[in-house]
């Protein structure tokens, strides 16, 4: 049998602009500070990439290319086909970190599926007929200029809005919320993410007023550490409670529904580390009888493909969050998946991810060559 060593790994930092910031409880971000990770073969490569938010990961930009390095060079030389082995390698080398070990097994899946000659929705047992739309997600801004966005967005033909919340005291956001809803009818489901802004008390104030617009469920009300408030909320909440920040892993899947935090989880690969443990979480969700949704940071269309794949899989994921490419500048990549008139998302059949960054756009960045 063939073997695939690792024998170069390229790291590059990269810089997106957004078109106008994005804005939650944890506050603006104006572009997408992306790193991309190609590991290469002597068969070929494999491209992943990361969006770290150092509110939410506690990484920067600046950290995760420190920490790809030092990855890098702890696997030079293992068989690239042997995933979950790298990941354990990952794990040994540094603890958390898992938006740049998210960029790393992206590649690696990507690299495992061309050698086979699959589109990587096929490589991972995935479903060719499953439809996915995605959503819009409207910023936290003055409630005036909130509802503009909605009404924009609905006209633009979207099926679901999600919505940034989390100001204290909430009654602002519940103001928010029924302005919106009163703009654009009753007909368009509504999304609200509060990014842990609130704590228990503004968050059953919120949901309770709250509980007659129509609200599919709401993400992150408060801190993920405080899951024993999360429980009682969960337990008194008229709207079905979802799992982001407290749930990066498997592990925290196991935890918070084993206690009864969560109704929902929020599945993002930049979150989990990657493919490898985004299956367990979906896995463990399914084994539990609960949906899950896909979301996004601040990826471009590389990796929101790659999110596309993986959502594929699986039939308890039927929610999608795949809108972050949509709110930058530039769209530097080619091929990968496509965004329809009526906001269905799709994926082709070439080989792996199938999409990469232009080559001509990276040459304006420093590559970091390791050997």
């Amino acid at each position: 049998m063939s073997r695939n060593f690792i024998k170069k790994i390229d790291i590059i930092p990269l810089q997106i602009e957004l078109t106008e910031p994005f804005v939650i409880s944890k506050g603006p971000l104006t572009f997408a500070t992306i790193t991309v990770i190609k590991i290469y073969t002597n068969e070929g490569y494999g491209i992943g990439e990361c969006c770290p938010y150092r509110t939410i990961h506690g990484e920067t930009h600046e950290g995760t290319i420190a920490a790809a390095k030092k990855i890098a060079n702890d696997i030079l030389g293992i068989d690239a086909r042997e995933i979950h082995k790298i990941v354990h390698v990952m794990n040994r080398t540094l603890a958390g970190n898992a938006s740049i070990k998210g960029a790393f097994d992206m590649a690696l899946y990507d690299l495992n599926a061309k050698l086979v000659d699959l589109p990587l929705y096929r490589y991972l047992n995935g479903d060719s007929d499953k439809v996915m739309y995605t959503d819009m997600t409207v910023s936290l801004l003055e409630k005036d200029k909130m509802v503009e966005k909605a009404l924009k967005f609905q006209k633009d033909g979207f099926p679901v809005l999600k919505v940034k919340l989390g100001k204290r005291p909430s009654q602002a956001d519940v103001e928010r919320m029924q302005a919106i809803r009163s703009a654009i009818g009753d007909d368009l489901p509504l999304r609200i993410d509060a990014n842990q802004g609130w704590n228990y008390i503004e968050s059953i104030r919120a949901l309770s007023a709250m509980a007659d617009l129509g609200i599919e469920h709401c993400e992150a009300p408060i801190p993920a550490a405080n899951f024993i408030d999360l429980q009682k909320l969960r337990i008194e909440s008229p709207i079905s409670i979802m799992g982001d920040e407290s749930v990066f892993v498997h592990q925290d899947a196991y935890r918070m529904l084993a206690a009864e935090c969560i109704d929902l989880i929020n599945i993002k690969l930049g979150k989990s580390g990657g493919i490898c443990n985004a299956m367990k979480i979906a896995s463990i969700a399914e084994a539990a009888g609960v949906y899950c949704q896909v979301g996004s940071f601040s990826e471009s269309r590389l990796g929101i493909t790659a999110l596309a794949h993986f959502s594929m899989v699986w039939d308890n994921i039927i929610y999608f969050d795949m809108d972050s490419p949509l709110m930058h500048s530039f769209d530097p990549i080619k091929g990968g998946m496509v965004y329809h008139d009526d906001w269905r998302v799709t994926v082709t059949d070439e080989p792996g991810i199938g999409a990469d960054y232009d080559a001509d756009f990276l040459k304006g960045f420093k590559i970091e060559e390791i050997t």
